[in-house]
């Protein structure tokens, strides 16, 4: 079945970022004796908290981690499906790396333990400067495979996985984990690593992230009608310019037309609070694509298209969008 906007599969992105740890080796790490000894038992950000320790206790609480995991990876199989997910990726040419936030050495005795050959950038703590969920390290590793963002998909089983995709701009897939509350980070969910796989051999159509209150208050005819329109960017908009936008693009809006010579002045600026100062006189096309880009992937910007004479007042575009669609 053929794919394509605005509804989107993991089989139709052009680069994969897998998690290590639940979704291509088990190793069934447990932390909560590092926990207990160097955060009192709460659920501590192991990495990202170590700052507030003493220097001989984050030594310590490294080493500790490292010992962790490396006995983890002594006794690693691999999990039903990553096998054969390599393979499904292999097959259709399509680039892939791991993104970890274990040590590099655990994760290579893990892959010779369970038969894995991993690919040419694997990344872990030891050789970036910054680990999930800091999107840095996922729009590095999308960099390094040479996909764009939001062209990727990442496949993790943590909340980690899933809140560094989101602030990314990648698409996210839940796998071997059954948290209700986690599948509002994710694009979509699968108990388990078989099921993707059997998806990715059948996929059928799934409506994203960012269209899905609309998909499930509207169903298939607006979404596809929605995202044929062309709307032109008003001379003014209200309340503000990223207001309009963003509901524009919610409605599922799949095209908005901004004059090439339109840019954004002190007045647009000062009503825009979400707007960076350092955006202040540049060109409002390329404002619309980098405002956009993160949350609503597959609204295009064009100068080039002339469209329908949208209402200034993004209050008014579900009414507008209702009429030329029914």
């Amino acid at each position: 079945m053929s794919i394509k906007p605005p509804f989107w599969h993991p089989s139709v992105s052009a680069g994969f970022l897998l998690d290590w740890d639940g979704v291509l080796a088990e190793t069934k790490l447990d932390f909560s004796g590092v926990r207990e000894r160097y955060y009192g038992g709460r659920k501590a950000m192991l990495l990202e908290e170590a700052d507030v320790l003493t220097p001989e206790d984050r030594k310590s609480l490294m080493k500790d981690l490292c010992d962790i995991e490396i006995a983890g990876a002594e006794k690693a199989v691999p999990v039903p499906g990553a096998l054969e997910l390599i393979e499904w990726l292999d097959s259709k040419k399509v680039p892939y790396c791991i993104v970890s936030r274990n040590c590099l050495e655990s994760i290579e005795l893990a892959a010779k333990n369970i038969g894995i050959k991993l690919p040419e950038h694997t990344w872990s703590r030891d050789n970036s400067e910054c680990v999930k969920p800091d999107p840095r390290m996922l729009i590095k590793a999308a960099g390094s495979i040479g996909v764009e963002p939001r062209d990727c998909v990442l496949v993790g089983d943590f909340i980690y996985d899933l809140q560094g995709a989101r602030r990314a701009g990648i698409r996210a897939v839940l796998v071997e984990r059954e948290e209700q509350d986690w599948n509002l980070w994710s694009d979509v969910s699968y108990n388990k690593m078989t099921d993707l796989l059997e998806s990715l051999k059948n996929p059928q159509p799934i409506a994203p992230w960012e269209y899905r209150e609309i998909y499930a208050k509207r169903g298939d005819r607006w979404l596809n009608r929605a995202y044929e329109l062309v709307l032109e960017l008003p001379e003014s908009t209200s309340p503000t310019l990223d207001c309009w936008l963003a509901r524009a693009a919610a409605l599922a809006v799949g095209t908005i037309s901004i004059s090439c010579d339109s840019v954004l002045g002190p007045a647009e600026w000062k009503s825009n609070p979400s707007f960076s100062p350092s955006i202040m006189g540049h060109n409002l096309v390329s404002i619309a694509k980098k405002y956009l880009a993160p949350r609503f992937p597959m609204v295009r910007i064009t100068t080039e298209e002339e469209g329908l004479k949208a209402p200034k007042n993004s209050l008014d575009l579900m009414r507008f969008v209702e009429r030329k669609i029914f």
